[in-house]
């Protein structure tokens, strides 16, 4: 399935002018929430993973709403569009598959005489003309709100994306089957994402006992890991009781007697950057072969591992824990091996909105602002995708005033007030030569960054 319109009216600061109507890109891509801290952009995240996992799913991440319901307002709604792909997404029992999209909704009520722990229930009012009357889909409980639905994929991440720890209940419900596993890090900041690991090492036991379809799936699975996603020629050169083994080879496909290989070293010792995207990645595919059962894994003419399966992956603040350069490289990545899986991410980070496919770059407005979410229009669109990390970091999609320093800023400032006593004659020999000096120190930069530039050039990239 496919996130083609999202609703949300009266949910925390989702209220009045910012009440959301948002229409998405209905396809695989790469769909960026980006806005300043307070704009919302984990509580959209949520309030669209709750209704997509339905009401039985929502209780189950979330025992208590308290707090859901906007100030001053007695019920507020999330409602979800889905297209279904009846290739994959299996309707259970009897009746009339739907034509088009259909919307998912839960509504979220407070008791009259308490304005606490408010109740929950799937019947969304018809309040904007936009919406579906009367009560969403009659089937969702026949799809994607069935107890371990069949195709209708989504998982959802929350920004503490660890590959160890994790403990206690919300551990245990990570390790459920079903939505609510699969949603559980989006809520819970005390899980980690270190089953991954467990299903590699169940896979490399299966291969062992010659299970039908092992060694391919965990071919599959190495061969995308290793595909650019490690640091330079580091590759996973073998699965074992113990996890996953990586080294760095000058070879193709290196093998675990191979010669041109480093010492192997398991994954956990690596940064934690590249343990973080590790984690994410094995996960998101580990959850979609548990959801269809099987892997429609392909390799692509230039030799790129991809996986077919079409579904949303929601992952809140994308750029945590992540250097600038995998930023810069993530959204790519990942388009490029899941081409059918919906992205909607949250981020703080230019780099991230620059691989945003057209109408899938969302500005959150600020607290302050009395507008709603909506996609940005097609010149800034332009502006953050073909330009500098800079251009989108002082652009309207962030606020930002300016992309230098504090210390930098002071001696623009002093520079200027210099510049104009030279130019009007009254500077003394002392302010020339700090004009000179400032000069000199404001130019290097720019002239280190042209030179960078020029290399790169050079260099093809």
């Amino acid at each position: 399935m496919y996130v083609t319109k999202i609703g949300l009216s009266n949910v925390r600061g989702f209220t009045g002018p910012r009440a959301v109507d948002l229409t998405l890109p209905e396809s695989g891509g790469w769909i960026v929430m980006a806005g300043r801290n307070g704009s919302g952009k984990t509580t959209l995240l949520k309030a669209l993973a709750v209704a997509l996992g339905g009401p039985s799913v929502a209780r189950t991440l979330v025992p208590d709403f308290t707090g859901w319901v906007s100030q001053g307002e007695r019920e507020g709604w999330a409602q979800a569009f889905i297209a279904r792909d009846p290739s994959c997404d299996v309707l259970r029992g009897r009746g009339r598959a739907p034509d088009g999209p259909q919307v998912l909704g839960l509504t979220w009520t407070l008791p009259p005489s308490s304005a606490s722990d408010p109740t929950l229930s799937h019947p969304v009012r018809p309040d904007l003309a936009a919406y579906q009357p009367p009560y969403g889909w009659p089937g969702a409980e026949r799809g994607p709100w069935s107890e371990n639905p069949q195709g209708w994929f989504c998982a959802a991440y929350g920004p503490f994306r660890r590959l160890m720890g994790g403990a206690g209940e919300a551990q245990r419900l990570m390790l459920s089957p079903g939505p609510a596993g699969r949603m559980a890090s989006l809520f819970h900041e005390d899980v980690s994402l270190a089953e991954g690991v467990s299903w590699l090492i169940n896979l490399h036991l299966r291969k062992l006992e010659r299970r039908q379809g092992a060694e391919e799936l965990l071919e599959v699975v190495t061969n995308l890991l290793s595909d650019g996603l490690l640091p330079e020629r580091h590759r996973v050169v073998r699965v074992d009781s113990e996890g996953l083994w990586v080294a760095r080879t000058d070879g193709e496909r290196p093998t675990p007697s191979s010669s041109a290989q480093s010492r192997p070293f398991p994954l956990r010792e690596m940064s934690d950057g590249y343990r973080t995207v590790a984690a994410l990645v094995l996960d998101i595919v580990r959850q979609i072969q548990t959801a269809y059962g099987t892997l429609d894994a392909r390799v692509t003419d230039d030799g790129r591992p991809q996986i077919r399966m079409p579904g949303v992956v929601i992952i809140d603040e994308i750029d945590a824990h992540l250097h600038v350069t995998w930023q810069r490289r993530i959204g790519d990545w990942l388009r490029d091996h899941f081409p059918n899986i919906q992205f909607i991410v949250s981020s703080h980070s230019p780099y991230i909105c620059q691989a945003a496919d057209e109408g899938g770059l969302i500005r959150l407005p600020g607290p302050d602002e009395d507008r709603p979410p909506e996609a940005v229009d097609e010149d800034l669109y332009h502006r953050v995708v073909f330009g500098s990390g800079d251009d989108a970091a002082i652009s309207e999609l962030f606020g930002l005033e300016t992309p230098y320093s504090s210390r930098a800023e002071k001696h623009r400032r002093r520079f200027v007030w210099l510049e104009r006593k030279l130019y009007d004659g009254e500077a003394s020999d002392e302010e020339v030569a700090e004009y000179h000096e400032l000069d000199d120190l404001l130019t290097s930069s720019v002239e280190a960054r042209v030179t960078e530039i020029a290399a790169r050039l050079g260099r093809g990239e």
